[in-house]
């Protein structure tokens, strides 16, 4: 923790708030439509399919984390971090991956910071998603 109370990955602004919510790596809709080989019909329903499952995987991570088992956060963090590498490198995909690693390694006192920030790495993300489902996307 720093002279503010905050751990690693906790940033504030001047006036002591939380930035707003800006992934660390944009989702590219496109990007993903030209590794599909062009299916968007493909791209929409796998956002369909993680836009119903977002919600499960980050709740079972922090239901691992509040029962205070390791084994069962890295998995909880390894199934968040296969599924988001469907859609993104880094950002989420690398928050997941380090709490898989501090879970394998027993070190749970670091996943609260990383959990937190993946929960707003991945709300960005849907955000994202849900402008390209309803075809309002303007990332490139």
């Amino acid at each position: 923790m720093d002279a503010h109370g905050l751990t690693a990955g906790e940033r504030r602004d001047r006036n002591g708030e939380r930035p707003p919510l800006v992934p660390t790596v944009a989702w590219s809709p496109t990007g993903m439509i030209e590794r599909l080989d062009g299916d968007d019909a493909l791209a929409r329903q796998l956002v369909m399919l993680f836009l119903g499952e977002y919600e499960r995987l980050l709740a079972n991570l922090r239901t691992a984390l509040a029962a205070g088992s390791a084994d069962d956060v890295r998995r909880a963090a390894h199934a968040a971090k296969g599924c988001l590498a469907n859609f993104i490198e880094g950002g989420p995909q690398a928050t997941a991956h380090q709490i898989e690693q501090l879970g394998a390694a027993g070190r749970l006192s670091e996943v609260p910071a990383l959990s937190a920030q993946l929960e707003g790495e991945v709300a960005a993300l849907v955000l994202e998603m849900q402008a390209f489902e309803r075809g309002t996307s303007c990332a490139s």
